[in-house]
């Protein structure tokens, strides 16, 4: 009977705790040899600072409202002067945030500055480079428009070069005019570092001082893409390798060479062919029609020291002056032809002969070579030929 009473009176005392104190959740049973600490205290402190600063805010919105409230009479400038208040003053009444005290009232006292002009940045036309595709020491360029409400604006300044992070790098910043008379800051920006995958980084963001006053030029930041030269991890199957060979020079096209080659020697050929029988068509013709030439031309075909070895010469003598030479007519062909003074020896010496010859004389021994001396005036002939 004893022991079942006390179970009774325990599992009425049981209910009875639960209601007197809440469970605690927070509560963790302590290690062996650990303090015990209760949250509960803390949790409930904070409750109350948190209640005790919101009704603090709320005490003082309704102060402020009651300041300006007509129904409190006329403002404080209209009513009598007061008694400035004493630090020892009980009974000193508040005054609401933004309240100013009447001079007289007060003394010493001193008006807070007025409130800095807000400066609102504006945006300009950005031409930004493409947001993808770059590798290390890759360059690209941002531009700016330099204008305002379509009005044109000058900066105090340009943009240094500067280094951002690890991945970027200014390199330079300069004002390009475009062909319409637009003004454009245009900065030059560097990838500077590697990136083992495709990361994402940005521009800087940028605030640019005018001459204007309170008035800059807010440009936002633009993200782009860097990726890996090569791949961190490479397969080394079939041409994946981890170290590629240096890429070969480019091959340059032999064919259109060789076209042009041919070419060019089809045309050295033509023309010496073409200068070979034009001189050919020109010696033709002057064996056919300068008195020399065809002289020299039948010489050939005679004896040198017959007979009509001489008269052919003397018939060209004659072609050559228009007229019959005689020895004592030479100033004739010397003026028909004076480009013969250059063989007037051998011309008299050829006359000289053919007198002995023909009219009685013995020619000499060692007389002249009619093929010598034809060869000579053919050639004088050519030098001359119109």
């Amino acid at each position: 009977m004893r022991r079942a009473a006390v179970i009774a009176l325990l599992l009425l005392a049981l209910p009875l705790a639960h209601a007197q104190e809440p469970p605690n959740r927070d509560y963790k049973p302590p290690f062996k040899g650990e303090a015990v600490f209760d949250p509960r205290p803390a949790k409930r402190a904070a409750r109350e600072a948190e209640a005790a600063r919101l009704k603090a805010e709320e005490d003082a919105r309704i102060q402020a409202l009651t300041v300006d409230n007509p129904l409190n009479g006329p403002p404080p400038s209209q009513q009598e002067p007061a008694a400035a208040p004493t630090p020892d003053s009980s009974d000193a009444m508040p005054v609401a945030e933004g309240y100013v005290p009447d001079a007289a009232a007060v003394q010493g006292y001193v008006a807070p500055p007025p409130p800095p002009a807000v400066v609102v940045p504006v945006r300009s036309p950005v031409d930004n480079p493409r947001p993808y595709g770059y590798l290390v020491g890759d360059t690209l360029t941002q531009r700016v428009q330099l204008t305002v409400d379509g009005k044109p604006v000058e900066l105090t300044e340009l943009p240094r070069k500067d280094r951002f992070g690890v991945w970027i790098s200014r390199r330079s910043a300069r004002i390009d005019r475009d062909p319409d008379g637009s003004r454009w800051l245009a900065m030059e920006y560097q990838i500077i570092n590697a990136s083992k995958d495709v990361d994402v980084i940005s521009l800087p963001k940028l605030k640019l001082r005018t001459t204007t006053a309170d008035v800059f030029i807010e440009v936002a930041d633009w993200p782009i893409t860097v990726g890996a030269i090569t791949a961190s991890l490479v397969r080394n199957q079939g041409g994946l390798l981890p170290l590629q060979p240096d890429r070969p020079a480019p091959t340059v096209a032999l064919a259109p060479i060789r076209h042009q080659l041919h070419l060019a020697l089809g045309g050295l050929a033509a023309t010496l062919v073409l200068w070979l029988g034009w001189w050919r068509w020109r010696e033709w013709r002057a064996s056919a029609q300068l008195p020399f030439g065809r002289a020299r031309r039948r010489l050939g075909r005679v004896d040198a020291q017959s007979d009509e070895a001489w008269r052919l010469l003397h018939q060209a003598f004659d072609a050559s002056a228009g007229r019959a030479i005689q020895p004592g007519t030479l100033a004739l062909l010397f003026r028909a032809r004076p480009e013969f003074e250059a063989a007037r020896a051998s011309i008299e010496r050829f006359y000289a002969e053919s007198a002995a010859r023909f009219f009685g004389g013995r020619p000499a021994a060692d007389g002249v070579s009619l093929r010598a001396l034809c060869a000579e005036l053919r050639a004088i002939e050519r030098a001359h030929e119109r």
